[in-house]
């Protein structure tokens, strides 16, 4: 612990800094009333106007990361491709991940990173139990294509539209009636 020391005399003002020392006998930080603060009282607490907070609240979408609001997008397509097609898509299971398996190879063959894909279902076997069809949608290529959200909102449709297509053997078009409809040229 350091103590500060100012003293007046004839030399003028003199200001040292030097430890404090402690012998081991009575006198100790704890009991001289310097032990160090806790944790929440070394916060800062500038002009007394108490302990900064969230900037935004956990209830307001500002505070949504972004890999939530990637999910949310992909659930508002899974949910129009549902209402399109609700018995074809009754058992479909959609998935999103961060990037596609084997990426680096991908990248590495001059291909472009996929931005989803789609899996039959496979029915049970002694060995294993049956998995449904999925679609999986892959989040950061989607978004390194994309520079504003509405074309992120646009691009995840898309390849919904691409995937759900894949998987019910149908031409993208009669997927969704709307597919590239309003899309600017």
């Amino acid at each position: 612990m350091m103590k500060f020391n100012a003293s007046h005399g004839a030399e003028g003002l003199r200001i040292s800094l030097e430890p404090e020392k402690f012998d081991g006998g009575s006198a100790s930080p704890s009991s001289a009333g310097l032990s160090p603060r806790p944790f929440a009282q070394r916060r800062r607490n500038r002009h007394g106007r108490g302990f900064r907070g969230p900037l935004i609240p956990p209830a307001l979408p500002g505070s949504r990361t972004r890999s939530e609001k990637f999910d949310d997008l992909v659930v508002d397509s899974a949910e129009r491709m549902r209402t399109l097609w609700p018995t074809a898509l009754a058992t479909v299971e959609y998935l999103v991940e961060e990037v596609p398996e084997q990426l680096e190879a991908i990248i590495a063959s001059g291909a472009q990173a996929p931005l989803g894909k789609y899996e039959q279902a496979v029915p049970a076997t002694p060995d294993a139990p049956a998995t449904p069809p999925s679609i999986i949608i892959y989040r950061h290529p989607i978004e390194a294509l994309c520079d504003t959200a509405p074309q992120v909102r646009e691009l995840v449709h898309e390849v919904m539209v691409d995937q759900v297509a894949g998987l019910l053997n149908v031409d993208p078009d009669t997927v969704d009636p709307l597919f590239r409809r309003y899309r600017k040229r």
